[in-house]
């Protein structure tokens, strides 16, 4: 393996480079290329560094061939699909890579049945390792006429999101990816291709849905159901300044309300930042409601704002759009309704699918200075709850900008998906959130030590600290709330609970019983605190 990024040594203002770093905010560039991943490091935790050589897998078999030849000769094992890791777990120095790029069929199925079951047929699609949600969801909703539940950013693995948990725009009333699984066929550490549903070795199936990637083997593909789509996908946005602290307070006060009352239920997800400078911007999805019927929800809350003129400024106009969910990911109609959304792969020949959004491409090739996550439980949103959340908010956004994340946590979305997130490895505090807060901050593409291209340190460790500083004001509310493996801090210190909360010492067991010498390790995956920080001495 080489890394592109090699022509920078020899000139960090040559053409050449100059080419490369424009292509690290094309994310299907990184993706083709088996020396990078989608984040370049964090500030005083990890690099991107290349391993020394990489199996570009093809099939299952290529896959049982590099896990029989790591064993054997005792490589430290690294496993790439997205690449989109922010805990560095998809590379490592000195190691060999397992590269799943190419295992990327996406098959649709109007009757799937599990094997080793008597279950009626159901409607699911089958996805490769290397397989990422854009083209997954072109596939199965703009071609397939079907939702499969993933994530929000489209250039993301599917497989490592399954077995992050994986949350999308709807998750509310779909799920979380991990919930969605009916069967992953998986290469475990002694070689041997592994079927896992929920009667064939059901143990390691509980643990791929949300036990954390590149943990129990290598996923090869996954399996997972589809539903029926609504008749509509909503999208509402707005930003809105407030004139003092004072003010901004009524306005989260009032918001707060406003969602608990109105938005707390399985239609609506997505983003809500509460910024510095008595910012709040509003960017929240919806499904199954019509454009007459999110208007009539939203009036009160903008008249509101409207009447209280001297106050409040909307900086960014009240808008709604709403559309056929069949078109949702069809890059043609995305392109044709609202442009600015979406961006495409600028290469010479790049297929037209491969396209992803424009609100997603700080993520691409970034630096992060650091990030932070918890969950916000739902009792938060009764009238004991509200003034506590109100002003830990209002204290956070004092330092940085806090992303409530509302299709993150499982609180008021429907049975059925409480259900059959309690059946899942992820923390069970996510079922009784309402959202995910994260606090986080990133640059541009960076790498320490290239001359021309190091990151700002005393920046990043400037914001690091304002981020700290905020998440500590939630923190004080809910000081025990757990939060989102792939979503985290690198440097969580209670790791193994925060992720897993009860389920760790059973995902600990599934760990010891399909990779007893470790051969599968990750940055705060299960079992790594028996490792070095490197993952290449046994500690215990």
């Amino acid at each position: 393996m080489q890394s592109p990024l090699k022509v920078c040594q020899d000139g960090p203002s040559g053409d050449s480079c100059r080419d490369v770093f424009r292509e690290l905010k094309n994310p299907y560039y990184i993706r083709d290329d088996v020396a990078l991943t989608q984040t370049t490091g964090w500030v005083d935790a990890w690099t991107s560094t290349p391993s020394v050589y990489a199996v570009a897998a093809r099939q299952t078999g290529d896959v049982v061939a590099a896990v029989n030849f790591a064993r054997e000769n005792n490589l430290r094992l690294v496993i790439k699909g997205g690449g989109h890791s922010y805990l560095g777990t998809s590379n490592a120095p000195d190691s060999l890579l397992i590269w799943t790029r190419f295992m990327d069929d996406v098959t649709l199925h109007d009757g799937f049945v599990v094997q080793g079951s008597d279950e009626q047929p159901r409607p699911a699609v089958t996805v490769g390792a290397g397989a990422i949600w854009m083209h997954t969801y072109n596939q199965v909703t703009t071609k397939g006429g079907r939702y499969v539940q993933g994530g929000g950013c489209g250039t993301v693995g599917v497989a490592g999101l399954v077995q992050g948990g994986g949350f999308g725009s709807y998750s509310k009333n779909y799920g979380t990816a991990a919930a969605s699984l009916l069967e992953a066929e998986i290469v475990t550490a002694d070689g041997v291709v592994r079927i896992a549903n929920a009667f064939t070795n059901p143990d390691l199936f509980w643990a791929l849905k949300g036990g954390g990637g590149g943990t129990f083997g290598v996923v090869t593909r996954v399996t997972l159901r589809t539903h029926q789509l609504p008749n509509f996908f909503g999208f509402v946005s707005m930003t809105i300044e407030a004139s003092s602290s004072a003010a901004f307070g009524r306005l989260l006060r009032r918001f707060v309300e406003f969602y608990a009352e109105s938005l707390h239920n399985p239609h609506w997800g997505e983003i809500v930042n509460v910024r510095p400078g008595n910012k709040l911007d509003i960017q929240l999805s919806c499904q199954g409601l019509d454009r007459q019927q999110i208007d009539v929800l939203w009036q009160p809350f903008i008249r509101w704002v409207t009447e209280a003129a001297g106050d409040f400024t909307f900086t960014h106009a009240p808008a709604i759009r709403v559309g056929p969910a069949a078109s949702r990911w069809d890059p043609a109609a995305i392109k044709a309704r609202a442009p600015s959304a979406i961006l495409s792969d600028d290469r010479p020949g790049a297929p037209a699918d491969n396209v992803f959004w424009a609100a997603n491409l700080s993520e691409a090739g970034h630096f992060i200075h650091g990030f932070e996550s918890l969950w916000l439980p739902a009792s938060l949103l009764g009238a004991d709850g509200r003034p506590q959340l109100v002003e830990a908010l209002l204290a956070a956004a004092q330092h940085s900008t806090v992303e409530i994340h509302f299709q993150k946590g499982l609180g008021g979305a429907t049975a059925e998906v409480i259900a059959a997130a309690t059946d899942t490895a992820t923390n069970p505090a996510v079922v009784t959130a309402f959202a995910l807060a994260i606090v986080a901050s990133e640059a541009p593409p960076a790498y320490p030590g290239l001359r021309g291209h190091e990151p700002d340190l005393a920046d990043a460790r400037r914001n690091a600290s304002k981020i700290g500083k905020a998440i500590n004001e939630l923190r004080k509310i809910v000081p025990d709330a757990g939060s989102y493996v792939a979503e985290s801090s690198f440097f969580e210190s209670e790791w193994q609970n925060s992720y897993w909360g009860p389920h760790y010492p059973r995902l600990l067991a599934i760990k010891k019983k399909y990779d007893p010498d470790g051969l599968f390790f990750v940055h705060h995956g299960v079992g790594s605190e028996a490792w070095s920080a490197d993952g290449f001495t046994r500690l215990t």
